[in-house]
């Protein structure tokens, strides 16, 4: 027959776990962002995308990849970092500063 304490303790436990397992995602998070390389399931969690649109943009080398033995795939994180942030959309105001500078220096070039 189960007591009042057994169900407290069933309780800690499982709060317990809980917390046990969010802190082991955290350390996997960790890790992932401190590897150089990726395999496909590391790109996968490190970016949110399912296999099949890494899949997709290998196949149509749109992303940057390496595949040294014609079967499996690899990322260099830092490639992938900075094919991720290409083609940037900028706020209005980092806009108008690009175009001010644009302007000065063509101005400058023009009256040289």
């Amino acid at each position: 027959m189960k007591t009042y304490f057994d169900g407290v303790m069933n309780m800690h436990n499982s709060s317990l776990l809980q917390l046990l397992l969010e802190k082991m995602e955290h350390l996997d998070e960790a890790a992932l962002v401190n590897k150089k390389v990726f395999n496909v399931a590391n790109l996968q969690r490190y970016t949110g995308w399912s296999l099949s649109k890494i899949y997709k943009l290998t196949s149509a080398r749109l992303i940057p990849f390496s595949k040294p033995t014609n079967g499996s795939l690899f990322f260099e994180r830092e490639k992938i970092e900075q094919w991720l942030l290409q083609n940037p959309s900028y706020v209005e105001k980092e806009l108008e500063e690009k175009v001010n500078a644009h302007l000065r220096n063509h101005h400058r070039s023009k009256s040289i």
